[in-house]
């Protein structure tokens, strides 16, 4: 199954607002809201998950002036593919001063499943961008800790078209130690936070500290801030994901 989605918004009348759509199932787009000048999309999927064979592609353009947050309808589900993979490519590019925070659900990655994603994203030097990405260790309260075969995400971002950060994300619990202190160190949850936007807002994040039961570290790339959690729950990391977005807003 090959599912596409392309997203193109721009300011139009005043307001964010979707120009172009063009969906591909199983993949569609919720009904466009929000009730400030951020555009809400949320991304939905008419399936249960991520089958072998599975190659999903998301295309979004953001034009300048634009301000959009895009999530998804529940967490990605990436069922046994045996000698196969579930694939996902998201290309995303926003002009001059747009703004979009790329917010998708937790991955869980099922028992003998392998997925491998890959994300682009084409930066201006005045564009606000945030996204995070996060994998649990499969479905815990099934017993499938850390039973999926493999689990791989590269996202690189570019600003005028020099890579500035590149995150590699490879979890194979055969060949790795994926319990152990150089990878989840005991914990089930992995989350990564990035952003590009304004001086005044990444020293905002810089400062923030962690309010749940989490562990954080941060650092900057070559350009813009990064955050790297551990957790034992989706929720908890999400809703640590949420709290630094608000700070941005």
């Amino acid at each position: 199954m090959e599912g596409r989605l392309e997203l193109e918004i721009a300011r139009k009348q005043g307001r964010s607002a979707v120009i172009y759509s063009q969906c591909a199932g199983p993949l569609k787009l919720g009904m466009p809201g929000g009730k400030t000048d951020r555009l809400e999309l949320i991304l939905m999927m008419a399936s249960a998950g991520i089958l072998k064979g599975d190659s999903l592609s998301y295309q979004f353009l953001c034009r300048e002036g634009s301000k959009a947050v895009i999530t998804e309808q529940s967490y990605s589900k990436i069922f046994d593919t045996g000698a196969g993979a579930g694939q996902k490519q998201t290309d995303i590019r926003l002009e001059g001063d747009a703004s979009l925070f790329y917010c998708p659900s937790a991955v869980i990655p099922f028992a003998g499943s392998c997925f491998r994603g890959n994300m682009t994203v084409a930066l201006d030097r005045e564009s606000e961008f945030l996204c995070w990405d996060m994998v649990t260790a499969g479905r815990v309260g099934m017993g499938e800790t850390f039973a999926f075969a493999s689990y791989r995400n590269r996202i690189c971002v570019t600003e005028e078209g020099r890579p500035v950060w590149l995150d590699h994300c490879l979890l194979e619990p055969e060949r790795m130690d994926v319990r152990g202190m150089v990878f989840l160190d005991g914990h089930t949850h992995q989350g990564t936070l990035y952003y590009h936007g304004p001086a005044a807002k990444e020293e905002r994040l810089l400062d923030y500290q962690a309010a749940g039961p989490v562990l954080m570290a941060k650092t900057r790339p070559a350009v813009g801030v990064c955050f790297r959690l551990l957790a034992d729950t989706a929720q908890n990391m999400e809703e640590e994901f949420v709290r630094m977005r608000e700070l941005v807003g």
